[in-house]
C-alpha cells in the first residue's frame, strides 16, 4: 500500500492533496512514523491521560461493548489452552501478546486527554483491534469449553444444540445493544456541516482551514465530489511542513505564496527554503477574499497589524483594518448563511457530529458575541456604544426566542446583553422586560451550569435584579 502511495504522489502523478512527501525514503520514513506530529502519537504537543487511565478505560469499554461474557470467555480460553495443552496453544498465545503488546504501547502513546469526550472517542476507535481479539479468543474459549464439556457427556448432540444457543443468543444481544448506535447510515451531520460551509463562501475565496473536521470534510468535498472548485483550501498546519506548499501550491490555482514554508519569522535558511508570515501572505493575495476555519494558528499574530477578523457564520472572514464595520450591513450579509436542522445534543460528545452540531449552533450567535465585545472597546463614542448594543441584544432575543432548546451559554450572554441594555436608558426597550428577562435567563444558566466558577456572583446578580425589579414596579404603581 505505501509503495502505491509512494508512486501516486510523485511529481509525475497530478494529486491535488497527499498527506506527507512520500517520494522519498526519507520522506515515507516521515510519514509512517508520524514524525510531524511526534513521533506515534496521536496528537501534537497534547499532554494526555496517563498510560494507567487509558488501559482502565479500555477494560471498562470491553465490559460495555462486548460484555462481560466475552471476556470471561477469553480468560477461560487462556486457562484451558494452557491446563488442557491445545494444540492451538502457540497461536492463541501470540493473538494475546499481540492484544498485550497493542494496547501497552497504543496506552503509552496515545497523549490525548480522555477525560474530554471527543477525545476519548477518538481513542475508542482505536481499541476496536483490541476488542475483535478478545472475541476471537472469546469464541476459542467457547469451544474449548463445550469440547470439555462434551469429552464427559454421553449425550454429544445436546452440547452441540447449547453451544449453537449460547452462541446465537450473545450474538443477537450483541445485535441488539449495539445495532441503533453503529447504524450510521442516515447520519449526514458531518457531510451537510461542510456543505454549508463551502456554499457560504463568496466565489473565488481562500479558506485557511485548521483541525480535522473543517480540514477532512471540505477536502473530501472539494477534491473528491467536485464541490466549490472555485474555492481554494489551504491548510493552515501543513503550511508549516516543507513538503506541502512544493506539492500542492501549483493546484492552488490564483493563490499566491511568498515563499515555500509558513512561519512567523519571514527569513531565508541557510537551505534555501524561503519563509512567509500571515501578514505578508494576505498582502500578496489582497485581491481575494481569505476566510479562516475554525480559527487561526495562534504562533503567528503578525495578521493583526493590517486584519481584523469578523465573524462568518462558523468562520472568519480576514478583512482590512481600515475597513469600516457597518453592523446593520454585517448582521444582514450573514444572518441566513446556513440551512441548519439538527436539533441541539443530538450526537453523542465523543463524536465529531457533535462537534460539527455545536460549531453550528454557535454560529447563530457568533455575530451577537462579536457586536457585543465590540461594544465594550473603551474608544467608542455613547452612541455608538448604545447601538452596538441594542444590535447584540435583538441578535440574541431573536435566537433564543426560536429554538427551545440550545447552548446553556446563551442564557448567560442574553442576560448580560439584558444588564447591558439596562445601562443604556433606551426607550424603545421596557427596562421591566430586560430586568425579567435577565433574572429568567440568569437563573436557567446557574441551575444548568454548575461548574461555573462565577455562580455565586450570577445569583447575586439575580437577587439585585430582583430588587430592582420590585422597585421598578412599585414605581409604575405610583405613577398611575
Amino acid at each position: 500500500m505505501h509503495c502505491h502511495m509512494g508512486f501516486r504522489t510523485s511529481d509525475h502523478v497530478q494529486a491535488r492533496w497527499t498527506w506527507g512527501d512520500q517520494t522519498t525514503v526519507q520522506g515515507l520514513l516521515t510519514h509512517l512514523l508520524r514524525e510531524e506530529y511526534g513521533t506515534f502519537s496521536l496528537a501534537k504537543s497534547e499532554a494526555g491521560s496517563s498510560m494507567g487511565e487509558i488501559l482502565m478505560f479500555q477494560i471498562n469499554l470491553m465490559y460495555i461493548e462486548i460484555t462481560p461474557v466475552a471476556l470471561g470467555l477469553a480468560l477461560l480460553c487462556l486457562y484451558l489452552c494452557y491446563t488442557n495443552r491445545d494444540s492451538n496453544l502457540s497461536i492463541v498465545l501470540l493473538f494475546t501478546t499481540m492484544l498485550l503488546g497493542y494496547s501497552l504501547f497504543f496506552s503509552w502513546r496515545a497523549n490525548l486527554d480522555i477525560t474530554k469526550p471527543l477525545f476519548l472517542g477518538v481513542v475508542e476507535r482505536f481499541w476496536m483491534q483490541s476488542n475483535i481479539v478478545v472475541c476471537a479468543l472469546g469464541g476459542h474459549g467457547l469451544s474449548l469449553a463445550m469440547h470439555s464439556i462434551r469429552s464427559k457427556m454421553a449425550n454429544k448432540d445436546f452440547t452441540i444444540y447449547i453451544e449453537w444457543i449460547f452462541t446465537v443468543a450473545l450474538v443477537a444481544h450483541q445485535i441488539h445493544a449495539n445495532y441503533s448506535v453503529c447504524d450510521q447510515s442516515s447520519n449526514y451531520a458531518v457531510d451537510k456541516f461542510a456543505k454549508n460551509i463551502l456554499s457560504s463562501m463568496p466565489q473565488n475565496a481562500i479558506i485557511l482551514l485548521r483541525g480535522d473536521l473543517p480540514g477532512n470534510s471540505l477536502r473530501y468535498l472539494h477534491y473528491c465530489e467536485g464541490l466549490r472548485p472555485d474555492l481554494s483550501l489551504v491548510d493552515q498546519e501543513m503550511m508549516t511542513y516543507e513538503w506541502y506548499l512544493p506539492k500542492t501550491a501549483k493546484h492552488l490555482s490564483g493563490v499566491h505564496f511568498p515563499g515555500t514554508k509558513w512561519n512567523p519569522m519571514a527569513t531565508k535558511l541557510p537551505d534555501g527554503t524561503v519563509t512567509f508570515n500571515l501578514q505578508h501572505f494576505l498582502k500578496v493575495n489582497e485581491n481575494k477574499e481569505t476566510f479562516v476555519c475554525i480559527g487561526l494558528n495562534e504562533g503567528d499574530p503578525t495578521w493583526k497589524k493590517t486584519h481584523s477578523l469578523w465573524p462568518w457564520g462558523c468562520c472568519e472572514k480576514l478583512v482590512s483594518k481600515n475597513a469600516i464595520f457597518n453592523a446593520e450591513e454585517w448582521i444582514t450579509l450573514t444572518s441566513n448563511l446556513y440551512n441548519w436542522t439538527e436539533p441541539y445534543g443530538k450526537f453523542d460528545l465523543s463524536s465529531w457530529e457533535a462537534i460539527a452540531n455545536e460549531e453550528m449552533w454557535e454560529s447563530r450567535v457568533r455575530m451577537a458575541f462579536f457586536i457585543f465585545d465590540l461594544a465594550e472597546s473603551p474608544q467608542l463614542s455613547p452612541s455608538v456604544k448604545n447601538q452596538l448594543y441594542l444590535y447584540s441584544y435583538q441578535l440574541y432575543k431573536n435566537a433564543i426566542g426560536k429554538h427551545e432548546n440550545h447552548p446553556i451559554n446563551w442564557h448567560k450572554n442574553y442576560a448580560i446583553a439584558c444588564e447591558r441594555m439596562l445601562r443604556q436608558f433606551k426607550a424603545d426597550v421596557d427596562p421591566e422586560v430586560l430586568l425579567k428577562d435577565a433574572i429568567k435567563h440568569f437563573s436557567a444558566y446557574a441551575h444548568k451550569a454548575t461548574d461555573d466558577g462565577q455562580i455565586e456572583a450570577i445569583w447575586q446578580a439575580v437577587d439585585y435584579f430582583k430588587g430592582e425589579l420590585q422597585r421598578l414596579k412599585k414605581l409604575k404603581g405610583n405613577v398611575r
